[in-house]
């Protein structure tokens, strides 16, 4: 069953934070109110699956959506 995995963190370094939704739009949703990200940029993501962040603004250098069918979407949670 497809997944998205939402993450965000600093490039070049293991993600700050990793969750597992059922939608791309949920966790874009989660990833802009975790950021505190405004409507442009939440739509923006929600479009690209990717967004450049302000490390000094956001608390991350970027926030990322892929897809994923894995047999245990649990693997990409830090929540579980």
């Amino acid at each position: 069953m497809t997944h998205y995995i939402g993450m965000a963190g600093l490039h070049g370094c293991i993600p700050q934070t990793c969750d597992v939704y059922e939608t791309a739009k949920d966790a874009a949703d989660s990833l802009a109110q975790t950021h505190d990200l405004g409507q442009k940029r939440t739509a923006a993501l929600r479009r690209d699956l990717y967004l450049e962040l302000n490390l000094h603004r956001d608390g991350n250098e970027y926030a990322e959506i892929t897809s994923c069918d894995c047999a245990n979407p649990s693997q990409h949670s830090d929540s579980e």
